[in-house]
């Protein structure tokens, strides 16, 4: 009876929560779930990228959409500098913690330039005079420091991670400007930054959607997806082993059966 005299907007979102709800509950699962090494959570993680993946049909992608076509491709890129800005501080520290002191204190004056000069980060004028981006995580800290990726983890609402490096998300938290910024009763601002950040970001992958249609098992691809490229990250953009890597990639099925 209360979602029946609820505002539109908030029927539709209660709606499209109770659809990702029912089609997480029905996220097929394979029998042989959890036998990857990397993956023991297997059945648990489908269900929640299923959770997700409705989420994102129902209401992240077609805001995105929106976003894209309505939003002049500057703004776009101003609020894409301006949210990547917000992630500089982390960048120091975790340089700065792997002991590239020299990248971390880049990324301290990046920070600076862009906030300042570069109009709260709007504007990339730290990329401008030279002052180029290394962007390192609280995850790959831990696995410099010797912690190893762990189990493979999909988060509600954040995607996929790991035991490691879902640690990445506390710092970040601790670390972003935002944090400090809005903290008491502006804290709505702070959401509503990160709720445009989260659309940004969502209408950046949008050219990414056709592929989507030719894969398999795409919960399968998107682990895999993951967990190489974390593994690039980690060894700034090589691949620490290589024959680690092929063989963590999940087998196709074949159609060989009339």
């Amino acid at each position: 009876m209360e979602a029946t005299f609820a505002p539109k907007k908030l029927r539709g979102a209660l709606a499209a929560l109770s659809g990702a709800l029912v089609l997480a509950g029905c996220a097929q699962v394979p029998p042989n779930a959890g036998e990857n090494p990397a993956d023991p959570y297997e059945a648990m993680n489908r269900h929640v990228y299923a959770f997700n993946d409705s989420i994102d049909r129902a209401v992240l992608k077609p805001v995105a959409k929106g976003y894209k076509a309505v939003t002049p491709e500057i703004v776009q890129t101003g609020v894409s500098n301006a949210t990547d800005n917000l992630f500089s501080p982390s960048h120091a520290v975790n340089n700065v913690l792997q002991g590239k002191v020299s990248d971390g204190i880049g990324q301290g004056f990046r920070f600076l330039v862009n906030s300042t000069f570069g109009l709260l980060g709007l504007i990339d004028v730290a990329d401008m005079i030279g002052l180029e981006e290394k962007q390192e995580d609280f995850g790959q800290t831990l696995a410099v420091w010797g912690v190893g990726q762990g189990s493979y983890l999909v988060i509600p609402f954040l995607g996929p991670s790991s035991t490691r490096d879902v640690w990445r998300y506390p710092e970040e938290f601790v670390t972003s400007p935002m944090t400090y910024a809005l903290w008491n009763e502006d804290w709505w601002i702070g959401a509503a930054i990160t709720a445009v950040g989260v659309i940004d970001t969502r209408a950046q992958l949008l050219e990414y959607e056709d592929l989507r249609a030719g894969v398999v098992d795409e919960y399968a691809a998107m682990r895999d997806a993951y967990l190489a490229g974390r593994e690039r990250a980690v060894a700034d953009g090589g691949v620490a082993d290589p024959d680690a890597e092929l063989e963590r990639l999940t087998p196709l099925p074949l159609d060989d059966e009339e």
